[in-house]
């Protein structure tokens, strides 16, 4: 209806009807025009309403979160899925008789402590501090927005009150450390190969029938989302830049107002004698290292030869030939421990042992590079750029209030705003609410393009902040709704699943028949060389588990039983649609709990203390459901 009156309100009888608008809107209140309209209530758990705006966001977090992790890998149809539609609406449910009860109980989280708690999370961090900036980049650009994150943090932080409560009322006993550090520090000495889903692939063909069958019996699955195209207008710092010119004067003052910006730090040239330590060395290993450190020191004081020194002791292979040099450091560029202790000291110095996570060094400071203000020339580009981009922030501030009123005030076209800006609307690509590419791959572009005020009213967006330095505002050009795929459409896509799904099965009843040969006294290197497969070892320690395959293949290791001394254990399974792993285990090794320090036990504590709370809360929250009086609509899902 308002829409109509503001297309068709012209003249003397359109500022008639809108003052009789504004005249009622005044006597009786905004709220009036509004009776009879209901809100949307999606489920009821203890009275408590769960509106269809809170779903719709809990819809949307959920599918941003699997596309963040799964990117183009999620199955759009997976979102439009009566089970993923249940699986929200139960877990938010859960949530909200959970945060409830905790309100009601006096869980709070103060400002402090959520300012607190954002503030030292690291990902919010530059140069090792809290950056706002970044902080409000990364929120936005998660689709979130800064109140939402902020509330989530605030429930979350009154959730893990409950689970640190709970765990300090868990009593750990001394035994149940000693178990625990005996499965964390244990070590399982492993060898495994890998079959490959492709090489079952060239000998699989899938018949028309079965094509037929699959098609038919699961004709959900095979839909043609919902897609737009749009226009669009974008505000860019970094595109105005481009458009400005750069006075010498303004470099020149730069560059004198700020002369420890352009400063080359300093950087310091030194030798030194690394002696190793073992990652599960014992504190007395650790010390006897520490000790012949110190030895080296008090020879390297009393004149031996540094390069000596270097060559009969050092672990470091790469320095040893150079008598232990390593040549310019400059800061950043070293372990933290060794570089804190080489630029205090100075010239000719030989320092005390120092720590890091490669062993023990003895530094020599060899020379000292002060640092200075770098030459006009070396900078002028740099220094043009920042200048470049000031300039540019300081429009983009007045163009963005000339643009986010020019939409708003004219909402059925971008020419007008792209007038002002001097620049031309474009067009996107067809994308859809879960994908897109150009300015669709944001998913804030793709839930404003989707919303009503532009899919269904036709207007133009409100401004939409990508991040803080470029705004757009979208218009819809075209609209194409969620439609049946044909078989002839699906065939492609059928196909490939039905053999991608063979090709999967025999991979894995491969792999099965495999393991029982093993299982059954075959040998394992015969076995492997007859069936052209690779033997990998298995990195004993998770410090050295650096690949991710490695690592899903030492979960699957460590879960299995311990073998009987002196026998080997084999054991398989998929651990990718892709990709099927067979193990051999030859033995495992127990941690010690008596090489545990206090340190090393106090952790274990926690990590039990923690575990326990969690089980806890989980038990407690079952128990919130099973009393609860819970209702689900679920025509509205």
């Amino acid at each position: 209806m308002l829409i109509t009156i503001r297309e068709r309100a012209s003249g003397v009888i359109g500022w008639t009807v809108a003052g009789v608008i504004i005249l009622v809107f005044a006597v009786w209140g905004i709220g009036s025009y509004f009776e009879g309209v209901s809100e949307i209530i999606v489920a009821t758990a203890d009275k408590i309403e769960i509106n269809q705006e809170t779903y719709q966001q809990a819809m949307s977090d959920r599918r941003r979160r699997l596309v963040q992790m799964m990117g183009r890998n999620v199955d759009a149809e997976l979102f439009s899925s009566t089970a993923f539609k249940r699986q929200v609406v139960e877990e938010l449910i859960d949530t909200t008789l959970q945060n409830e009860t905790l309100h009601a109980s006096g869980f709070r989280i103060s400002d402090a402590q959520l300012a607190a708690l954002i503030q030292n999370t690291a990902v919010f961090h530059t140069d090792g501090q809290f950056d706002r900036d970044r902080y409000e980049l990364l929120v936005q650009n998660s689709g979130m927005t800064i109140q939402g994150y902020e509330s989530y943090q605030r429930q979350q932080g009154v959730v893990d009150q409950l689970v640190r409560g709970l765990g300090q009322s868990a009593i750990v006993s001394t035994n149940s450390i000693d178990k625990a550090w005996k499965l964390l520090d244990q070590r399982r000495i492993a060898s495994y190969t890998t079959l490959e889903f492709d090489n079952f692939l060239d000998d699989i063909q899938v018949s028309e029938t079965a094509i037929e069958k699959e098609y038919q019996a699961n004709l959900d699955s095979y839909f043609k989302p919902a897609s737009i195209q749009v226009d669009y207008l974008k505000l860019s710092v970094e595109d105005l830049g481009t458009r400005l010119d750069v006075d010498e004067a303004d470099i020149l003052q730069m560059y004198e107002d700020n002369p420890d910006r352009y400063r080359q730090p300093g950087s310091r040239s030194a030798s030194h004698i690394l002696l190793k330590v073992d990652s599960d060395a014992t504190n007395a290993q650790i010390d006897q290292v520490r000790q012949r450190a110190s030895e080296i020191v008090a020879r390297a004081r009393g004149g031996e030869s540094f390069a000596s020194l270097a060559e009969v002791n050092s672990d470091d292979k790469g320095s040893v030939k150079r008598g232990g040099e390593l040549g310019v450091i400059r800061p950043g560029t070293m372990a933290k421990p060794f570089e804190d202790a080489v630029f205090v000291m100075g010239e000719g110095e030989i320092s005390e042992p120092v720590r890091t996570q490669y062993g023990f060094h003895v530094i020599r400071l060899d020379r000292i590079t002060e640092s200075r203000v770098q030459p006009l020339d070396q900078v002028r580009s740099e220094i043009e750029a920042e200048v470049r981009r000031l300039r540019a922030e300081e429009q983009f501030n007045e163009l963005a209030e000339i643009l986010g009123s020019t939409v708003f005030e004219q909402p059925d076209s971008l020419e007008p705003a792209a007038d002002h800006l001097g620049v031309k609307v474009m067009r996107s690509e067809w994308f859809t609410q879960d994908a897109g590419t150009g300015i669709a791959e944001f998913q804030v572009v793709r839930d404003a393009a989707f919303g009503n005020e532009v899919l269904i009213d036709g207007l133009n967006s409100e401004l939409i902040e990508i991040d803080q330095d470029n705004l757009v505002a979208v218009r819809k050009v075209d609209y194409r709704a969620r439609r049946q795929l044909d078989l002839n459409e699906a065939r492609d896509g059928l196909e490939k699943r039905l053999r991608a799904v063979e090709a999967s099965d025999k991979m894995e009843k491969a792999g099965e028949d495999l393991v029982a040969r093993l299982k059954s006294g075959a040998d394992w290197d015969e076995l492997l060389i007859a069936h052209k497969l690779a033997r990998v070892r298995l990195p004993e320690t998770t410090e050295t588990l650096l690949e991710p395959l490695e690592q899903v293949v030492a979960r699957v290791v460590y879960a299995a039983l311990v073998p009987l001394s002196g026998q080997i254990a084999y054991g398989g399974e998929r651990i990718s649609p892709a990709r099927y792993a067979i193990y051999r285990l030859e033995r495992v090794e127990f941690g010690d709990p008596a090489s545990a320090s206090e340190e090393d036990r106090l952790g274990v504590e926690k990590i039990l203390s923690s575990r326990r709370g969690g089980e806890m809360v989980i038990g407690w929250r079952q128990g919130l459901r099973k009393v609860a009086k819970v209702q689900i609509n679920d025509e509205l899902l």
